[in-house]
């Protein structure tokens, strides 16, 4: 086992730690609480080089584990905790797991990206209620989640993982680490960089000095509601690898909130709004959304990205109905988020 990286994460409960392990998760030095899984929905076969069959060889029966479960939340969020493993030698306390359902689209079956950004969360969740409940749990390894044989982006899946880790270090008073083990180093590494780049793990300080730089960059304003934020901070992370500087709160806000925000649509060159079933309840994002029409038709350019198919509030629809939108709900999410991007950098570059 080589640890690749390791960071300290400031709490009202001190310090937490998120560390990159490369090596094989069942094989640890020390005891872990907690270890993390994924699986298909309701799949926990020990196919040929999954965790799973790593587990099997150690005498882990999940089937089992799954049978007992303290919670069990397979039906509502795709998500179960496992008991106290009693099995001798084992080098973890419990095991958790999030599953992915599939969805018909583009002539085959492929994993539910959005379903699986909500499961991440709620996983955390779960976690806060089972210590809550007095479940002993310090420390949690997992591997790169849905990247081996869900063949799940491994760039789709780091900031979501990051930031519901981040978040939930800081408001669980109990759990003190976050292990991600990854087998192949390579990974490891580029799973390293992803959170030396992390936004929730940059200093305020550090974050607001990146974003002053390359003044000449045209500047995207990013609008989109809390439970939408992985897909936005995934989003802010490709226009930027492209050079193109991005806003969006909180990273950004300097001083007052409403003003910040006001200053920073009046200097955007494009209005990037994540249209949700979420986004159609928010005020806020129509107080943005409104602010960046008075600039319209010369001054910005409205890029909506909408990641379902739920229909425009009539508030929305007023200020929408003639912009043209890109749909991101058909799988895969990151090729559609991909897609976004490229449009923006193509249209920038006319500037």
């Amino acid at each position: 086992m080589k640890t690749i990286y390791s960071v300290d994460l400031p709490t009202a409960y001190g310090q937490k730690k998120i560390s990159v392990i490369s090596g094989d998760v069942t094989k640890l030095s020390r005891r872990i609480d907690l270890l993390t899984t994924s699986a298909f929905a309701r799949s926990y076969e020990p196919i040929e080089g999954t965790l799973f069959e790593s587990l099997m060889n150690i005498g882990v029966d999940i089937y089992a584990l799954v049978n007992s479960a303290i919670f069990d939340l397979r039906e509502t969020s795709n998500v179960w905790l496992s008991d106290k493993i009693s099995t001798e030698g084992v080098p973890f306390g419990r095991i958790g797991c999030i599953e992915f359902d599939y969805v018909y689209k583009e002539g085959g079956f492929t994993v539910d990206e959005q379903k699986l950004l909500g499961s991440i969360r709620s996983y955390f969740y779960m976690l806060d209620i089972a210590t809550a409940s007095g479940a002993r749990i310090k420390s949690v390894a997992m591997p790169l989640l849905g990247t081996g044989s869900q063949s799940l982006s491994g760039n789709l899946m780091v900031t979501p993982l990051l930031n519901e880790c981040a978040a939930f270090l800081k408001r669980n008073e109990q759990v003190e680490e976050v292990l991600f083990v990854e087998r192949n180093e390579s990974k490891a590494e580029t799973f390293t960089n992803a959170i030396k780049a992390s936004y929730s793990l940059l200093k305020e300080s550090s974050a607001v000095k990146i974003q002053k730089g390359a003044d000449a960059a045209p500047l995207v304003f990013i609008s989109y509601t809390t439970k939408d934020r992985n897909l936005a901070d995934n989003l802010c992370a490709k226009l930027e690898a492209k050079g193109i500087k991005a806003w969006y709160a909180p990273r950004n806000v300097e001083g007052a909130y409403a003003a910040s925000i006001a200053a920073a649509i009046e200097k955007a060159s494009f209005f990037v709004v994540i249209l949700s079933r979420e986004t159609m309840l928010s005020e806020h994002v129509l107080n943005e959304i409104d602010l960046a029409f008075q600039r319209l038709p010369n001054n910005i350019k409205f890029k909506p990205l909408r990641i379902d198919t739920a229909d425009l509030a009539p508030a929305f629809n007023y200020y929408l109905s003639r912009q043209h939108w890109m749909d991101a709900h058909v799988p895969p999410i990151e090729k559609r988020l991909d897609e976004f991007v490229s449009s923006i950098v193509s249209e920038a570059g006319e500037i």
